[in-house]
């Protein structure tokens, strides 16, 4: 009852209050009736529209309801339908109320004419959220930003993008993996500099992906934690400072930006814009092969247009023209070996002389005894006489292409010949007649010899084989170079009969740095090695003694090779060149320059004018003599090139990488032909090629030599005729049975079916392999305890 009381008594003195102004407010009322009449007609007007319009139902006003959705949008991520409703809202604002600054101050509503910023000028704050305000963008902008860019957005934005990389159509997804990998690379380093923590936790979860692929990259940006370690760390760095080339077709982009637009209030925002930023694609019709996708960081192309049209330029690589004078004294000693011979079971050595060359040549009829011999004749009596005498030739094999052509002899100056120089190429001959014939590899497996080294101390860093399996070289860290005798022969100094002995091996000593590798001359009689000490030296084999230094390289020295027309050498160096030198000059012949990195292996093409290089920037070259020009670029790999070796023919070149990859080039096409796996993930040190060159052998860190069969998988025919092999799939499941107990699942890789056998040994890595002419392949290494 009191507060009933209390709550009508202020209501009766207002009442009161009334009744004394009445009489006031009568007379201003007939004082100022003319003006009130249109104010109330528009006060009429007012409370029918406001009585036509429609009242929410329920306890939720329509204020509310928008403010309820808003706050649902926000929580779920719904950003850009939340923005596009506050922008309808804010379109259709409610009606003013009767507390508005304009009725309380002048009873009018504003002028038609009034502009929005005016209102707002005006206005005074209102605490009612049930009107919608229009929000400052940049204020939402930092807010959002702030939210989107946090470190766990990106690592739930990549783990959206690969799970539908993953989900995705098999005719799509090699195309989405390759643009996975640089997306990959760059939200790492955007999470260095955001928070080391998350950016670990990032690449330990999502980088074994890449490891098969990009396993080299991946290894050394391992130690990268801050934006200090992104400017000291080369690949790091190199990632961040340019953009990533990536070939794509535009269909399968128009896929990739549609699921990310879709989802970009849930990170697809940020994938979007790391691939704006660090992206450079590449917009391919159509894509056949994995060659197409072959992508990396553009600075790699060094911006020259040049680069892209590499691999059109004219090559020979047919043999080296024989010297006429040379070949007739070769071919009337080959007839005197053939005259003391005499036999009738094997073509002779003229005929084996022109076939090595792909000349013709006549193939004797067989002898027939003497009444087979007269029913001959008078077979051959009914014939007519144009056809008596017909002879039987090979006929030459002629060049499949404008690239088998053989350069011109005088392409490269070489020293006269020498009687030394007839006797080993009557060597050759003869060994090449009397070789294993490996037509067909899936039924006449090589032999392999393999020689171990003991007692190394893990000092033993290279490996060589002379040509004629006489002699090994091996270099050690400790600057020694020692010779060793395969088959037993004293090493004696020929030319000072008072220092003969009869040790079997000898010590080279005159580099002041670890020795990296070694090789022999074609005709066995110099040793060339290079060193940490920058130097490269020539030994004589016959006095056991340094002739010369060469001087000229900036950094150690990598790899040393010997051309297959004796007289020029190359090396490879850690200064990213590699240099043609001539054994009658101290000075380098030519310096070939492109390469963005090491230089890790080097190799001579059978004609002897063009150098093969292999680099840690993963691509390889080939560089001619003449010119010293960059005629071809093989891209790619996806580690670096630590080994290289050209077919017999003149035709392919193998590479092999730290990744444990072999890759089949063709030459004239700079095309990749196609990839062998086999070495799990272990270093590929040295490649060989069989006399016939449909044989492919290989050594590496794996403690293995395996076998490959080149024209499988490829485009080139097979060996005729292709019969099944009964113990080659059974060999694949041994060797993958072996890696396992071996490495371990997580390094072992599952071969590919051109892989014919393995061989294993106890705790030797492969240094060295190496086909004799007789087609006897030779592997060696150093014993590890």
């Amino acid at each position: 009852m009191a507060q009933n009381g209390n709550q009508k008594r202020p209501a009766a003195s207002s009442n009161g209050a009334a009744q004394q102004q009445q009489p006031q407010q009568q007379q201003q009322q007939q004082s100022q009736q003319p003006q009130q009449q249109p104010q109330q007609q528009q006060q009429s007007q007012q409370q029918q529209q406001q009585r036509a319009q429609p009242r929410p139902s329920g306890p939720f006003s329509a204020s509310d309801l928008n403010r309820i959705v808003l706050e649902y949008l926000n929580k779920k991520g719904y950003h850009r339908t939340e923005t596009m409703l506050r922008a309808e809202s804010g379109r259709t604002l409610t009606s003013p109320n009767k507390q508005s600054p304009a009725n309380v101050k002048t009873g009018k509503l504003p002028e038609p004419k009034t502009t929005p910023a005016a209102l707002d000028k005006n206005a005074r704050p209102v605490s009612n959220p049930s009107i919608p305000v229009k929000r400052d963008s940049s204020v939402v902008s930092e807010e959002q930003l702030k939210e989107t860019t946090a470190p766990e957005n990106y690592i739930r934005a990549y783990s959206m993008l690969k799970n539908w990389v993953d989900a995705s159509l098999e005719i799509y997804k090699p195309e989405l993996q390759y643009v996975l990998y640089p997306i990959f690379i760059y939200i790492f380093l955007i999470l260095v500099s955001k928070n080391a923590v998350h950016a670990r936790r990032f690449f330990d979860r999502f980088s074994p992906d890449f490891k098969l692929n990009h396993s080299s990259e991946i290894n050394r940006l391992f130690s990268v934690n801050s934006v200090d370690h992104i400017k000291e760390n080369e690949v790091a760095n190199a990632f961040h400072t340019n953009r990533y080339r990536v070939s794509i077709t535009r269909t399968t982009l128009n896929l990739l930006l549609y699921f990310l637009n879709e989802n970009e209030g849930v990170g697809g925002s940020l994938i979007i814009s790391a691939i704006n930023q660090h992206l450079d694609p590449n917009i391919v019709d159509t894509v056949t092969s994995k060659d197409q996708l072959a992508d990396g960081i553009k600075m790699l192309e060094k911006g020259n247009s040049t680069d892209t049209h590499i691999n059109t330029a004219p090559i020979k690589l047919g043999p080296y023209p024989r010297d006429e004078e040379f070949s007739k004294e070769i071919e009337t000693e080959l007839k005197i070996r053939d005259d003391q011979e005499k036999r009738s079971d094997k073509h002779t050595l003229v005929q084996e002389y022109k076939a090595m060359n792909n000349e013709p040549y006549d193939v004797p009829e067989p002898e027939v005894k003497e009444e087979e011999g007269e029913k001959k004749e008078d077979d051959e009596a009914s014939l007519p006489k144009a056809e008596e005498k017909k002879p039987t030739t090979k006929p030459a094999a002629q060049p499949e292409d404008a690239n088998m052509e053989s350069p011109a002899l005088d392409a490269i100056p070489l020293p006269p010949k020498t009687t030394l120089d007839i006797k080993l190429e009557v060597q050759k001959v003869k060994e090449s007649r009397d070789a294993i014939k490996l037509d067909n590899s899936q039924l006449a497996l090589p032999s392999v010899c393999m020689y171990t080294f003991h007692n190394t101390n893990r000092d033993m860093t290279c490996l060589e084989f002379s040509d004629d399996c006489r002699l090994a070289a091996a270099g050690f860290q400790d600057s020694q170079i020692k010779l060793f005798s395969l088959d037993g022969s004293p090493l004696s100094n020929k030319y000072d009969p008072e220092l003969a002995d009869d040790a079997t091996s000898k010590t080279l000593i005159g580099h002041s740095g670890t020795v990296y590798s070694t090789d022999f001359s074609p005709d066995n009689r110099y040793l060339v090695s290079g060193s940490e000490d920058k130097t490269v030296r020539l030994w004589s084999l016959d006095t056991h003694s340094a002739l010369v230094s060469y001087k000229g390289h900036n950094h150690p020295v990598w790899d040393v090779k010997f051309s297959p027309l004796g007289h020029y050498f190359a090396t490879a160096s850690h200064d990213h060149t590699a240099r043609l030198w001539s054994c009658d000059h101290i000075y380098p012949l030519r310096i070939f320059a492109g390469h963005l990195n090491d230089v890790d292996c080097v190799s001579f093409h059978p004609n002897g004018c063009y150098v093969f290089t292999g680099s840690s920037d993963k691509t390889c070259r080939m560089w001619d003599i003449a010119t010293g020009d960059s005629v071809r670029l093989f891209l790619g790999l996806t580690a670096p090139v630590i080994s290289t070796c050209v077919s017999p023919d003149g035709r392919w070149l193998s590479t092999g990488s730290e990744d444990g990859i072999i890759n089949v080039w063709d030459i004239g096409t700079g095309k990749r032909l196609k990839q062998m796996r086999g070495h799990g993930k272990n270093a590929v040190y040295s490649l060989a090629y069989c006399k016939e060159g449909n044989t492919l052998i290989s050594g590496g860190a794996d403690q293995s030599v395996r076998v490959w069969d080149l024209k499988k998988a490829t485009t080139e025919s097979g060996p005729e005729p292709e019969q099944p092999f009964v113990g080659y799939l059974g060999d694949v499941t041994t060797s993958i049975n072996q890696d396992i107990k071996e490495y371990g699942r997580r390094r072992t890789v599952i071969p590919t079916n051109d892989l014919v056998t393995s061989f294993y040994t106890k705790k030797t890595p492969v240094f060295k392999v190496k086909f004799t002419r007789n087609n006897l392949a030779l592997a060696g290494g150093a014993y590890r305890d």
